[in-house]
């Protein structure tokens, strides 16, 4: 039988009874889960530990372990995206938390067509955070990805690391990425519907990052994203057995 995932946003060290929240609760009562069932915690940073259920009502207690970290990888991810329209941009931090990214980094591009206001940005942001962990549950990842911004494209270079890789996929780029070496971050940026503007082009590239290809065809932003981190995760596959 499956043992179930779940998030619990901290673990005790040396385990012992933990309640989690509503949602969490909500959450098992969808997977028909029931006391004395097993499952799997993990705290979104990298620690998890197996716990059974002990009782389900608003709330979810369970009997934790003692938590254990995982290994993580050597190479920090950080996809640096330009927010899309409509539910696309809930797509795109599915697939990129199943991809490997570390962070999601949101650009308010030139041609992005949605318009985040502050009154609304937080509930976004809740939102996000909350597909990118149940996509970590699914895929069983033990973090959860950090999403950030949106702020402007030139807001999010002024802040990249001097050592960090940095590579923007282009619809009709030419270029091939390759590592010469493994990095400590990879930077990877993705355009939103009709791509980055020239001028965002020339700011990318005044930046340091190489213009990379997916292919000849013009992939929708998810599909894209999808394309994009399966490249980066190869690339590093490679430059690590080197």
């Amino acid at each position: 039988m499956t043992i179930r995932r779940l998030h619990a946003p901290s673990l005790p060290d040396d385990g012992g009874l933990l309640t989690l929240s509503e949602g969490a609760a909500r959450h098992a009562r969808v997977l028909r889960l029931r006391p004395g069932d097993e499952v799997e915690l993990f705290d979104g940073a990298g620690r998890a530990a197996l716990g059974r259920v002990r009782s389900i009502g608003e709330t979810l207690v369970c009997e934790a372990s003692p938590a254990q970290s995982t290994d993580g990888a050597s190479t920090r991810v950080v996809l640096l995206l330009a927010i899309p329209k409509g539910s696309k941009l809930d797509d795109c931090v599915r697939m990129a938390t199943e991809l490997g990214a570390d962070e999601i980094a949101l650009v308010q591009a030139e041609r992005s067509v949605p318009r985040w206001d502050e009154p609304r940005t937080r509930s976004r942001m809740d939102r996000l955070t909350r597909i990118a962990a149940e996509a970590s549950a699914q895929c069983e990842r033990a973090d959860i990805p950090v999403i950030r911004g949106p702020r402007t494209l030139a807001g999010w270079l002024d802040v990249i690391p001097s050592a960090a890789f940095r590579v923007v996929f282009g619809a009709r780029a030419e270029g091939k990425l390759t590592l010469a070496q493994t990095p400590e971050q990879v930077w990877c940026a993705i355009g939103p519907e009709g791509g980055f503007s020239d001028a965002e082009l020339r700011a990318f590239e005044s930046a340091g990052f190489m213009v990379a290809s997916l292919g000849r065809r013009i992939l929708r932003v998810d599909t894209a994203v999808s394309a994009a981190l399966a490249v980066v995760q190869d690339r590093l596959v490679l430059s690590e057995a080197r």
